[in-house]
């Protein structure tokens, strides 16, 4: 067993894939399947089953995952320590988003600090990334909570209230909010189930008495604002993420219960590791 199997081991269980692994970490496909099959006899077990759309983890790979990235978020800080003191000349840090607009900022100062730490980004909503981070696939995300979550280490970066996404021409264009009881009967498209925005949208109707039926639900963000742009309903943003584009406007909600934060989340186990310190030292400095 040697540290260029995990990396594939934990790249393949990252990625969902051997091509993909590959390509993440700059090798041939048939290094990687060498790697795993070589990682595999040592271990005595399967660690991969195949699927039509990728790879699985076996029982044995799901028991293996916490403790390879322990290892290698282990190994690149003692890295870090022994070339330069605490600077990060090299490494990996897998990164879960759920909003572009708030995290593009600290990835850029992040990379201009560490150009020598490659990121692997993952755009999903706040449950699936939580999902992710509680099974090591990813090391930290950026995820809108309405309160610190059990059982991680949460920072919070910003705060966000709920806008209403109106298209040019409509009638609440130039309003400087609206009230819930104005939104009964209207058309809206959401976001997918687990969506953070969604959820504090239809938690404030309902407080309010105020039934709201989706017309179309989008699995994206982008998806969603086009759908508004083209007249097919009202969109539910959040107000650091509507964007700037002209054809549409964010309209404040008159709910307090509609309100949320920004945090920042790792693992208890995770957070002191070079990587992952660094960024939690970079994101407060973003948003200081």
């Amino acid at each position: 067993m040697n540290f260029a199997q995990l990396r594939a081991f934990h790249a393949i269980a990252t990625h969902g894939g051997f091509s993909a692994a590959a390509q993440a970490l700059g090798v041939s496909q048939p290094a990687i399947t060498q790697h795993v099959k070589a990682l595999e006899q040592a271990f005595g077990a399967r660690l991969f089953l195949r699927t039509g759309t990728g790879v699985e983890l076996t029982r044995d790979g799901r028991d293996l995952l916490p403790k390879v990235r322990e290892a290698i978020l282990t190994l690149d800080d003692l890295g870090a320590r022994m070339e330069s003191g605490r600077a990060l000349r090299s490494g990996h840090l897998a990164l879960g988003l759920c909003a572009p607009f708030i995290a593009m900022p600290i990835l850029q100062r992040f990379s201009a600090l560490h150009p020598g730490l490659r990121l692997d980004v993952r755009f999903d909503n706040s449950s699936r990334l939580l999902g992710l981070l509680s099974d090591h696939r990813i090391d930290v995300v950026i995820v809108t909570l309405t309160a610190p979550a059990d059982g991680f280490i949460c920072e919070k970066l910003v705060d966000q209230h709920i806008e209403i996404l109106v298209p040019a021409g409509h009638r609440w264009w130039d309003s400087a909010s609206v009230n819930p009881a104005e939104l009964g009967g209207e058309r809206f498209v959401l976001r997918e189930e687990g969506s953070m925005t969604r959820h504090l949208f239809e938690r404030g109707m309902a407080a309010r008495g105020v039934e709201i039926t989706p017309a179309l639900v989008l699995g994206s963000r982008e998806a969603v604002k086009e759908a508004v742009a083209a007249g097919l309903g009202l969109g539910v943003v959040l107000s650091r993420e509507r964007g700037s584009d002209p054809r549409l406007r964010g309209v404040p909600v008159d709910e307090a219960a509609m309100a949320a934060g920004e945090y920042l989340v790792t693992l208890p186990d995770l957070r002191p590791r070079g990587a992952v310190a660094a960024f939690f030292e970079v994101s407060r400095q973003a948003f200081a």
